[in-house]
């Protein structure tokens, strides 16, 4: 059995980075965000890449953060009477997104299905976003008492205007594919994932035609003027969650989202499981 939290498969200089996770719905915890930010700082150095896209196994990017596997995390925490736990743990998680937005290769995230809490943060560190019509996307972290912390206030703006970045993250609301490409969050919407990955290989062939030292130089120039104000916000977001949340607060939270009865919507139950 392969437990790996992803796969990475390189063909034509496009490497797809499969998302598995370590819970239903391709949940993100376990190993899967150290490994995540060790092949985004290793990538760089690899010639055979040009463009990396990530993708969800099956027919879900990913619906978040793994609520059981953190939980577990924050139990510890509090039996130990680590106090800087959260502040410290956050910042370990902040720094794969981080790897994602910082690597000099283009990014591009393939979306299907449910794409929520940190999941849609990741996607948001991503240059280029490509969805299906089944794709589906929320900023939850609201509901369990918390200040999305890993990136997302700080990268949504530069995608979509602050009206609808605040009802996404104030409400917790989820919308739709055609709603997200109207209001500039993914690029284009296509029909399934066979054109999904049809529109990653024909970006990776557009990119191609163009030397790699000047795509770096675009994206770091592009990135340039925003690094300052990004990792401002991504550590008053983590300071601000454990000053006012702390592993007990959140911790409850969980454990009483994961108490809840799975609703009869798929893409609802996968929210109710785990989400932030």
């Amino acid at each position: 059995m392969n437990d790996a939290p992803f796969h990475v498969r390189v063909q034509d200089e496009l490497a797809l980075v499969t998302v598995v996770g370590s819970g239903r719905g391709n949940a993100l915890g376990g190993s899967f965000w150290e490994s995540l930010r060790d092949f985004m700082e290793n990538a760089p150095l690899r010639d055979d890449i040009r463009v990396i896209a990530l993708i969800g196994e099956g027919e879900t990017f990913s619906v978040g953060m793994d609520l059981r596997w953190y939980l577990v995390r924050l139990r510890r925490a509090q039996r130990s009477r680590n106090s800087s736990f959260m502040d410290e743990d956050v910042r370990l998680l902040q720094e794969a997104v981080t790897a994602v937005a910082d690597c000099p290769k283009p990014v591009v995230a393939l979306i299907d299905g449910a794409c929520t809490g940190a999941a849609l943060e990741l996607a948001s560190a991503c240059d280029i976003r490509y969805a299906t019509r089944h794709a589906r996307f929320a900023l939850p972290e609201a509901e369990l008492g918390v200040v999305a912390d890993l990136g997302g206030l700080q990268r949504l703006p530069l995608l979509i205007n602050q009206g609808h970045l605040r009802e996404l993250a104030f409400t917790g609301r989820t919308i739709d594919a055609a709603r997200a490409r109207d209001i500039g969050l993914v690029n284009d919407v296509c029909p399934d994932a066979t054109a999904l990955h049809r529109a990653a290989r024909e970006l990776t062939d557009d990119l191609r035609r163009h030397p790699a030292h000047v795509m770096e130089g675009i994206k770091r120039t592009l990135d340039l003027v925003h690094r300052d104000s990004t990792r401002q916000g991504l550590d008053h977001s983590a300071r601000w969650n454990s000053a006012h949340t702390g592993p007990g607060g959140l911790g409850q939270a969980m454990a009483a989202r994961l108490r809840r009865p799975a609703p009869p919507d798929d893409t609802d139950r996968l929210r109710t499981t785990v989400v932030s």
